[in-house]
C-alpha cells in the first residue's frame, strides 16, 4: 500500500468542511510534526460530530491515515509498556472511544495484578512516514 501523506489525507475533509479549518490546520500541524496524537484524534472527532454522510465519507482517508500512524499504548505504574493497541476509529466521539478502549483493558486483558495502567496515543515509530 502506498503511502499517503498527511496533506492529501485532509484534501477531500478540507473541501467538504472548509468552515471547519481551524480544527483541520490544527491536526495537520500536530500530524506534520508528530507533536500531539491526541490533538490529532481530538480535531478528527470535531471534524465529524454531526456529520452528514458526504463529509464521513471525506473523512475516510484522514481516519485511514490515523489508524496507520497511531496507537493506543499502556503502560504499568512504572511506565513499563506493556501493550500497544492499533487505532480503529469505530466511534461516533472521542469519549466513546476513549471508553471502548478502557473497556478492552478491564474485560479483555489479564492485567488485573496491576493496579495503574496508563493510556496514552503515541505515533507509531515503525511506519514511514509522510508528513
Amino acid at each position: 500500500m502506498l503511502e499517503i501523506d498527511i496533506d492529501e489525507a485532509l484534501t477531500p475533509i478540507a473541501r467538504e468542511m472548509s468552515h471547519r479549518a481551524d480544527d483541520i490546520l490544527e491536526l495537520r500541524d500536530a500530524a506534520r510534526f508528530r507533536s500531539d496524537p491526541g490533538r490529532c484524534l481530538s480535531c478528527y472527532f470535531k471534524l465529524l460530530s454531526n456529520s452528514t454522510q458526504s463529509r464521513v465519507k471525506a473523512a475516510t482517508p484522514l481516519r485511514k491515515w490515523l489508524e496507520q500512524h497511531l496507537v493506543v499504548v499502556a503502560k504499568d505504574g512504572y511506565m513499563r509498556e506493556l501493550e500497544r493497541l492499533p487505532l480503529s476509529l469505530d466511534a461516533d466521539e472521542i469519549e466513546e472511544y476513549c471508553q471502548q478502549i478502557i473497556t478492552t483493558f478491564q474485560e479483555d486483558r489479564s492485567y488485573q495484578h496491576i493496579s495503574d495502567i496508563e493510556l496514552s496515543f503515541q505515533f507509531k515509530q515503525d511506519v514511514a512516514f509522510a508528513g
